[in-house]
C-alpha cells in the first residue's frame, strides 16, 4: 500500500507541475525569457553563453596551458584547472541559486559542460576517480547537499568515472572563504581536510578534484596537497567558475 501511495503521490506532483507550467510557464532566472531547457530554470540561450574558458589554467600562476596539463611558466607542481568561465553575472547567479536557493537541477548542466571541456581536451590523461571538495557536516546539513558533489556526480555520469564521496572529508568548520581577504584564506583551510586512512585505492591514481568556485585557489591547493600526501599520482581540478 505504501508503494502505491508513494507512486500515486509522485504522479499527482508531476501532473500538477505540468498543469501549473501551462498556466505559469517557467521563466529563465537570468534573462526572464521562457526557460526552455530541461531544467526549466535557465533558458538555452543563457546556458549556451556558459561555454568554458579557452583552455585549462595553472592554479599557481593562472596562465593558460595549451599543450599539456603541465605548466611551463611557473615550474610549480599544482593542478591544472578546467573552468566554465569567470564568476560573472551569469555564473554568479546560477551558482548562488544552486547553493542558497536549493536549485539542485542547476548542477546537471554545469557538470555536463565541465565533462565536455574535459573530453574535448586533446592530451587528457586517464582519470581514475572523481572527488568533490567536501563541506563540513554542519554546513552540508544546513544546506541539504554539497554543491561540489552534485556537479561532480554529473561529471562522473557523463564520463563513466567512479565518484568517491567519502574518501576526502572536512575535519573542522572553517570560516567562509569569500568573507576573508585573500591573504588569510590559506591559513583558514590549512589542515581542514583529510583523506580516509583506510583508503588504498587512491595510491598511484589520477584524481579529478571538483569544486563550484575557486578564487585564490587556497581550497583546491589544500585538498590537492592532502590527496598527494595520500600517494595520489596526479590531481586535476574542475570548477564551475573562476573568480578574479
Amino acid at each position: 500500500m505504501s508503494d502505491f501511495v508513494s507512486k500515486y503521490s509522485r504522479l499527482i506532483k508531476t501532473e500538477t507541475g505540468d498543469f501549473l507550467d501551462l498556466i505559469y510557464p517557467p521563466v529563465c532566472g537570468l534573462c526572464g525569457l521562457p526557460a526552455d531547457s530541461d531544467d526549466h530554470l535557465v533558458c538555452r540561450k543563457c546556458w549556451n553563453a556558459v561555454c568554458g574558458l579557452e583552455a585549462p589554467y595553472c592554479l599557481e600562476c593562472r596562465q593558460f596551458i595549451h599543450n599539456s596539463l603541465r605548466c611551463s611558466s611557473c615550474g610549480v607542481s599544482t593542478p591544472a584547472v578546467f573552468s566554465l568561465g569567470y564568476f560573472d553575472s551569469h555564473l554568479q547567479t546560477i551558482l548562488h541559486d544552486l547553493k542558497f536557493a536549493g536549485l539542485k537541477p542547476l548542477a546537471g548542466p554545469l557538470g555536463r559542460k565541465l565533462a565536455r571541456l574535459i573530453t574535448d581536451w586533446t592530451n587528457m590523461p586517464t582519470i581514475d576517480f572523481i572527488v568533490p571538495v567536501p563541506l563540513h557536516s554542519s554546513r552540508q546539513y544546513a544546506r541539504g547537499f554539497n554543491q561540489a558533489e552534485e556537479i561532480a556526480r554529473e561529471i562522473g555520469l557523463c564520463l563513466g568515472i567512479r565518484l568517491l564521496v567519502d574518501v576526502l572529508y572536512s575535519t573542522r568548520k572553517t570560516r567562509q572563504q569569500a568573507r576573508l581577504p585573500a591573504a588569510r584564506r590559506p591559513a583558514n583551510v590549512r589542515g581542514a581536510f583529510a583523506v580516509d586512512d583506510e583508503t588504498e585505492m587512491l595510491k598511484g591514481k589520477t584524481v579529478l578534484l571538483v569544486d563550484d568556485v575557486t578564487t585564490t585557489g587556497a581550497t583546491l591547493r589544500e585538498n590537492s596537497r592532502v590527496l598527494e600526501e595520500a600517494s595520489v599520482k596526479r590531481v586535476i581540478a574542475a570548477v564551475a567558475a573562476t573568480a578574479v
